[in-house]
């Protein structure tokens, strides 16, 4: 096996990866995973013209994926996607086990963590249904590090005034600006829409 080679079924395991960590068993198309994918910061799957579809071409040929009419769905979980990635790539089923578990781990700090907007990043910041503008206000100033542009603001779509009543409150009393919002699907089939405002941190930081 070539270099090469193992880089790209070391590349497909991490796209599988963040598909189970984006949407779990719920259809989505290539068009949806990229965008999400650039969200995260993740250009690379994104990079090539025929990008991430080819990609998932791979992925369903190995069975962990399937295509239908409503898009792209796992069929495999990762406890049981090794064997059928170690059998369609280059790679021996102990070592795709340990990408898949390395792609779950990364896939999922990078998503709680961190999204990128237009090449910047944001710290995320879950805000409470039931949480106070001033403690939210107070989280997201704390938030904010040389790494990071300013916040992205996440809460139940349901909850969408309150997001508006925190940027509100950084606008007026330390002077941040809102950079855009986003709806997005939950975690699970069953949740609700979230809801991102993106919030700009004065000067950068």
């Amino acid at each position: 096996m070539t270099e090469e080679e193992r880089t790209d079924a070391e590349a497909r395991i991490d796209l599988y990866g963040a598909v189970w960590t984006l949407f779990r068993d719920r259809p989505f198309d290539a068009e949806t995973l990229g965008r999400r994918l650039v969200e995260r910061g993740d250009h690379k799957v994104v990079a090539g013209s025929d990008e991430p579809a080819a990609s998932l071409a791979r992925l369903v040929e190995a069975g962990v994926l399937e295509s239908t009419p409503e898009g792209y769905r796992v069929v495999v979980e990762p406890n049981a996607a090794a064997d059928a990635l170690a059998a369609d790539e280059p790679l021996s089923t102990e070592a795709a086990r340990r990408r898949v578990l390395s792609s779950l781990t990364a896939s999922a700090s990078d998503e709680s963590g961190t999204l990128v907007r237009e090449g910047e990043r944001y710290a995320v910041v879950e805000l409470g249904v039931e949480e106070s503008v001033e403690a939210a206000a107070d989280r997201a100033v704390a938030a904010v590090d040389a790494d990071h542009r300013g916040v992205v603001v996440a809460t139940p779509g349901t909850n969408a005034d309150s997001a508006q009543r925190l940027a509100d409150r950084l606008i007026e009393t330390r002077s941040w600006a809102k950079a855009g919002s986003t709806v997005v699907e939950g975690d699970d089939a069953a949740d609700e829409l979230v809801f991102r405002l993106y919030l700009d941190a004065p000067g950068g930081v």
